[in-house]
């Protein structure tokens, strides 16, 4: 049977659980993202999105990203495996109908991919063929 951990940490002790997930993150055998409510973070092997802060870490160094850039990984992130339309993407991240959105997703998409890559392709890697999706690549 599973275990079950309950904490309770006030923002200021965030690291704190940032730093159990690092752990739990590097074991082999757990297949899991770990969403955190009361901090805001996603933490994949490698890769740290800050959702109250809005940054994104890379082996611990900051990413610097343009707010969709970083609204646009998150929303891949949140829903990793899932596959979305350009249009939808659209819709979630600049608020608008995503019927004439053009090049615009595709465009930040190359600017996370290069952001990410190729230096850290196992913390995730965005696929385009017509549409968009993070995967989480295994150790």
């Amino acid at each position: 049977m599973g275990k079950f951990l309950v904490l309770s940490l006030t923002d200021h002790e965030e690291y704190i659980l940032s730093r159990i997930m690092e752990i739990i993150a590097a074991e082999p055998g757990f297949d899991h993202i770990v969403t955190s409510h009361p901090c805001n973070t996603l933490v994949f092997p490698g890769l740290e999105l800050r959702l109250k802060e809005r940054t994104a870490y890379r082996n611990g160094e900051l990413i610097s990203m343009t707010r969709r850039e970083f609204a646009t990984l998150v929303h891949l992130a949140k829903h990793p495996s899932w596959v979305f339309s350009a249009g939808q993407i659209y819709e979630e991240v600049w608020g608008e109908d995503g019927e004439n959105c053009g090049t615009a997703v595709a465009s930040v998409i190359g600017q996370i991919r290069r952001k990410l890559t190729p230096d850290m392709p196992k913390a995730g890697n965005l696929y385009r063929s017509p549409a968009f999706s993070f995967l989480k690549n295994s150790a």
